[in-house]
């Protein structure tokens, strides 16, 4: 039982990485062209309106969220020990709808800094003409008509299905991963009996 809380708390660390990794693992760049990154900041409110930000990124998470929660919940390991200990269904419920609340938080947080990081990324990678170029895009009635679906992609019933298939791929080999990494972290104390 142990073996499967842990399972899932890694699984659900992946889902949302600390900032403290975000932090330690950045690299000096040079800074952008300031044309180019204001350019690409134009680009980014077409892209990422600053008044739907919010509601976007929650559009793309929550299904992710779901896909996992499911995945996770239909893995043999995990299905095996929700039905030997009842409890352990709505304990599972808890503790995913915490990683959804702190996620969104962490998500709704830091979007002003990953609007930042984005404008940046894309003023290296295109020039003012190309940023442009893009937004012209964005604005015809097929540019607008893909923003408003790529919101939806995560949620697609092929794209869950992919998910989940993913899920359960991974949780296949969880059970033995995750006794083994017990074995090993074990003190030597527990090693003994």
């Amino acid at each position: 039982m142990r073996h499967a809380f842990l399972g899932v708390a890694l699984l659900a660390g992946a889902v949302a990485p600390s900032a403290a990794h975000a932090q330690g693992s950045a690299v000096a760049v040079a800074a952008p062209d300031p044309a180019r990154l204001a350019a690409a900041r134009e680009l980014i409110d077409v892209l990422m309106p600053p008044e739907s930000r919010a509601r976007m990124i929650e559009g793309m998470i929550a299904p992710m969220l779901g896909n996992l929660q499911q995945g996770i919940a239909q893995s043999p390991m995990f299905s095996s020990a929700m039905a030997q200990d009842p409890q352990m269904q709505t304990q599972f419920a808890a503790f995913m709808d915490r990683q959804q609340t702190r996620t969104m938080t962490l998500m709704r947080d830091g979007l002003p800094s990953m609007v930042d990081a984005m404008a940046r990324a894309y003023a290296r990678r295109f020039d003012v003409a190309q940023c442009r170029d893009i937004k012209a895009f964005f604005a015809t009635p097929s540019g607008r008509a893909y923003m408003q679906q790529s919101l939806t992609i995560m949620a697609d019933p092929d794209v869950a299905a992919w998910q989940r298939s993913m899920m359960e791929s991974s949780m296949a080999h969880m059970q033995a991963d995750v006794a083994e990494f017990a074995k090993q972290a074990a003190t030597p104390e527990q090693k003994k009996k």
